[in-house]
């Protein structure tokens, strides 16, 4: 029997273009018939089909009608799962699966019940102009960079749709990219010196605040994202080398690493440690966030555009002053030069040094011409 066949009929009320194939998974013969206005269009429609099934080998059919909240559910369920980990690494999973979903949810509301297949690349131009525009829930404009994750998702969504046959082609290749990193604006805060005091002393002004100096202290002094430190334990601590122990699996690039302690930070790891605690507890005893307490502590010492990450761009300047680029991206547990270079910002100290050494450079230059 011949895989499939193709055929043109004419029936009261106009023409029907007509594929019958076996299914590639239950083995029965299956008819597939779509209308047509014309028997020309129904010979292109036929056509068509024809080479739907060549190119899925008939999955593509089980979904002609397959809404984008029925794929969603398919893919949340394969795709988007918590992380499993062995031996300190991830062997499956996402460790972003928690900010996915959330993206997900964005995107069943915008293209939930659209059909799966009508789905155009001028309706993913309208969700990111949309997007764009709407207002977060903390009253602000929504970032660039937030929309291009969300776009990002949707991107991979409808490429494992077109690789699984639930679509023919990805509605993102039929125009221009609209995930443009390029865009994103890159953030340039620097805590200065007289910054960091001002607000280790709002930490000290209140007990309530007191736990934020040494995890404020332990993300300048290491340049450690909040998360890494979050789930530091006394077993990832040795006070006799000076060093921390940042497991792979706390890492974003799941990627272990050895930072040092600095004598400031090493006295307040030794209040923290008391009596003394089990090798498994938490060191800084954070489960959640510090939001509130940062925030009133920014308050009180008058400090505004501020954001915790903020601090681990500010270790990375500070250093850069004294270490080679890639030394500072080992430090930070970057795996690209690259993205070192963008957490390196030159904040007011750093362009006067630069025009100071031009002026310098400038200055022999014109007293070696006067000597010759």
């Amino acid at each position: 029997m011949r895989r499939r066949t193709g055929s043109v009929l004419k029936r009261r009320g106009g023409w029907w273009a007509r594929v019958t194939f076996t299914d590639p998974v239950t083995g029965k013969r299956r008819d597939i018939q779509r209308r047509a206005d014309t028997r020309k269009a129904a010979l292109d429609l036929r056509d068509q089909l024809l080479r739907e099934f060549d190119t899925t080998e008939g999955r593509s059919f089980a979904h002609d009608y397959a809404s984008f909240e029925e794929f969603a559910g398919h893919f949340a369920e394969r795709f988007l799962i918590a992380p499993e980990y062995h031996d300190g690494r991830k062997v499956a999973g996402l460790r972003s699966y928690k900010t996915q979903l959330g993206h997900l949810d964005v995107l069943k509301v915008s293209f939930g019940r659209r059909q799966l297949r009508e789905i155009r690349y001028g309706d993913l131009v309208v969700f990111r102009s949309e997007r764009l525009k709407a207002i977060t829930k903390y009253g602000r404009s929504r970032s660039i960079a937030s929309v291009n994750r969300e776009l990002a998702l949707l991107h991979r969504m409808l490429r494992v749709a077109s690789r699984e046959g639930w679509l023919i082609q990805n509605p993102f290749d039929a125009g221009e990219p609209l995930i443009r990193l390029a865009d994103e604006r890159q953030r340039q805060r620097i805590l200065t010196f007289v910054e960091e005091k001002r607000l280790l002393d709002a930490c000290e002004a209140d007990e309530q605040r007191k736990h934020l100096k040494a995890i404020l202290i332990g993300l300048l002094d290491t340049g450690c994202r909040f998360g890494e430190l979050k789930k530091l334990t006394w077993a990832d601590v040795d006070v006799v080398a000076d060093e921390l122990t940042i497991r792979a699996m706390n890492t974003k690039t799941l990627t272990a690493r050895v930072v040092g302690i600095t004598p400031r930070l090493k006295v307040e790891l030794r209040l923290l440690f008391g009596d003394g605690k089990v090798d498994e507890t938490l060191v800084f005893g954070i489960r959640s966030n510090v939001k509130r307490a940062f925030a009133s502590a920014k308050k009180i010492a008058g400090i505004g555009d501020l954001r915790l990450h903020d601090l681990r761009h500010t270790t990375a300047s500070r250093l850069c002053t004294k270490l080679e680029l890639p030394q500072v991206g080992r430090i930070l547990g970057h795996t690209q030069p690259r993205t070192t270079y963008r957490y390196v910002n030159a904040d007011a100290g750093t362009r006067t040094r630069a025009a100071e050494i031009l002026h310098d450079l400038q200055q022999v230059s014109v007293d070696n011409k006067v000597e010759r």
